[in-house]
């Protein structure tokens, strides 16, 4: 691999988790907007369909901006984080309708897991022209959003946090952590791939 390209991974690498701690929380907007209209259009209170849509929207408009001058990817990345994270979480709202005892905190972490895993699946034929060992875009994409979703639970781990301030105040920290964890993960990959596909050619 030329210095030239591996000067410009890293440049990727670098815009990649930018992009992608932005777009997670553009993702915060997008769904905060989307949990007014579900309870106030829908009285759906309980519902987290908005969440996934929310946040693989943000994502998914975030890394097309920055991948598409390295990689030429079209607009089809960002549907399939839309599409990727959107379903798992409905299909979560479907199953705590039936059994309402299931756990808002489990369900979004599950629902988060399986939507990383989707996403990866549906990315994973764009990268494959690029990058032989695509497959382990699959991995990545799941471990990625799994991270960067148990981030609110943070709050939880520190000892004799009670609730109020100081709790809110660690979940302001944990938000945009997520999108760094998320951008790292996966931008990390993303280079490897890219450098492997390069000695391979």
């Amino acid at each position: 691999m030329s210095s030239e390209a591996g000067e410009s991974t890293s440049r990727l690498f670098a815009r990649w988790v930018v992009a992608t701690s932005w777009g997670w929380l553009l993702g915060f907007v997008f769904l905060m907007v989307g949990a007014i209209a579900a309870d106030v259009l829908m009285g759906l209170e309980r519902a987290q369909f908005f969440l996934g849509l929310g946040m693989g929207t943000g994502i998914g408009y975030a890394q097309v901006r920055v991948t598409r001058p390295f990689l030429r990817i079209s607009s089809a990345w960002g549907w399939a984080s839309v599409v990727g994270m959107g379903a798992p979480f409905v299909v979560s709202d479907v199953i705590r309708a039936i059994w309402p005892g299931v756990s808002y905190m489990y369900a979004l972490w599950l629902s988060a897991a399986f939507g990383g895993l989707l996403v990866g699946l549906l990315q994973w034929p764009m990268l494959r022209p690029r990058a032989p060992r695509a497959i382990w875009w699959v991995p990545a994409s799941t471990a990625g959003w799994m991270l960067a979703a148990a981030t609110p639970l943070l709050y939880g781990t520190v000892p004799g946090l009670a609730p109020g301030a100081g709790a809110a105040l660690i979940n302001v920290v944990a938000i945009p952590l997520g999108g760094v964890i998320l951008g790292t993960v996966t931008g990390g990959t993303l280079v490897w791939l890219l450098r492997s596909g390069s000695h391979a050619a």
